[in-house]
């Protein structure tokens, strides 16, 4: 009796990881080359996780405050991953995906509905939210790149 019972335990088991990889092979986002990205991005994009090594705006005077739609986030490990047509799915159903810089050097990210306060230094791009530090980067077009080791996120800059 105890070794069928385990005989069907190990079963189980096996049965459930077979499972769980197929649902890990599929979930998992395709990377995304710097060939595929727009013109403006890929001029500056690096694997996910590495800072740029590039001035953190065009042109000094120009401000990070504003507020940004986000449009997509790439994970280094791939989970939490969303391209646009995730996020574009994610504001359908009502929720917003922004993050909102003060001239004071304060933010706010809402992430469906998730509140985040972080500050940033407008000089040099670093925002400090939750004890950790990611680096912006505003492109000559107006869009947003921020970048830390766990992963980038892309964001365009709302009228």
């Amino acid at each position: 009796m105890k070794k069928r019972l385990c005989l069907l335990l190990a079963l189980l088991l096996a049965l459930a990881m077979a499972g769980c990889k197929a649902n890990d092979a599929q979930e998992q986002p395709e990377p995304i080359e710097n060939s595929e990205l727009p013109a403006a991005v890929a001029e500056v994009a690096k694997p996910a996780g590495e800072y740029l090594d590039i001035p953190a705006k065009p042109d000094p005077d120009d401000t990070f405050a504003a507020t940004y739609l986000i449009t997509r986030i790439e994970t280094v490990s791939g989970e939490g991953s969303a391209d646009e047509a995730t996020m574009q799915a994610i504001r359908d159903r009502g929720f917003r995906t922004i993050i909102v810089l003060e001239d004071d050097g304060n933010g706010v990210m809402d992430l469906r509905g998730e509140l985040t306060r972080f500050t940033y230094d407008d000089e040099s791009g670093i925002i400090t939210m939750n004890d950790q530090t990611s680096q912006m980067t505003l492109l000559s077009d107006g869009s947003l790149v921020i970048v830390d080791p766990a992963g980038t996120m892309y964001l365009e800059l709302m009228p």
